[in-house]
């Protein structure tokens, strides 16, 4: 029988972000609770809780931010999903960059709502039905339509077959109107864009975003500016999704 704890409602207000999003930086963190103390105070309570083997952290070396997950331990004690949003640690950078970008296109307004890969899996029969799954699904909307996109991040560069297998289930659900790749390198990019052209051909290429993030997402604004490749024309995400529409930086 595992260990149970008690948590207090204001760490549960601190942790229960995290159900959501999965890993965050202790100041995205910290705006996301209510009520939330001033940084040193926060951050002396996420001490506390990875001292009780509720966190884990992380300490990115390029931006020096720290990021905190919840152990398996800390989910146990807070989630009684049946698919954890626990994370590995050999897919914690990947990870981050999935709620980074998928939290950026909530707070800019782009997406209305965001469901990450283990809230994807909690829903009854949605791997039965849609067949794929991706890393993150963002609803949208603009000019009145509502569309779905699939968030794809890709940090390093995959098997031929299963990158075209892949795109081809995209292109055969109905339920994705669009996939949004987002790479680390530009020459992975290139390399997914002249695969999927030969072998899936122009029409079908209208159905994929891609766009490269060489550098670390500090803000909102930043990602706006990202540049990429959407039916064959380089773009900037703003030119696709408009200005933030909750006055967020």
């Amino acid at each position: 029988m595992s260990k149970v704890i008690n948590i207090s409602s204001a760490n549960l207000n601190y942790l229960s972000p995290l159900l959501k999003w999965r890993v965050m930086d202790l100041e995205s963190l910290r705006r996301e609770c209510f009520h939330a103390p001033k940084y040193k105070n926060f951050y002396r309570i996420i001490r506390a809780l990875e001292k009780d083997k509720i966190l884990e952290g992380y300490r990115d070396p390029f931006n020096r931010k720290k990021y905190v997950y919840l152990s398996p331990f800390g989910e146990d004690q807070i989630s009684h999903k049946e698919n954890p949003t626990a994370i590995s640690k050999d897919t914690l950078i990947h990870d981050i960059k999935v709620s980074e970008i998928s939290k950026a296109f909530f707070h800019l307004g782009w997406a209305f709502d965001v469901e990450l890969e283990h809230q994807l899996h909690d829903r009854r029969n949605f791997k039965v039905t849609y067949k794929i799954i991706p890393d993150a699904l963002l609803h949208c909307e603009k000019n009145g339509a509502k569309f779905k996109i699939a968030l794809e991040v890709e940090l390093s560069r995959k098997n031929s077959q299963r990158i075209v297998e892949k795109a081809r289930q995209y292109l055969e659900s109905s339920y994705y109107s669009y996939v949004l790749y987002f790479f680390s390198k530009r020459n992975f990019m290139k390399a997914y864009i002249d695969l999927l052209q030969e072998k899936l051909g122009d029409q079908a290429m209208a159905r994929f975003m891609f766009f490269v993030d060489e550098g670390l997402i500090e803000n909102s604004e930043e990602i706006q500016l990202i540049e990429g490749v959407f039916k064959g024309k380089k773009i900037k995400l703003i030119e696709i999704f408009g200005q933030s529409r909750n006055g967020v930086e």
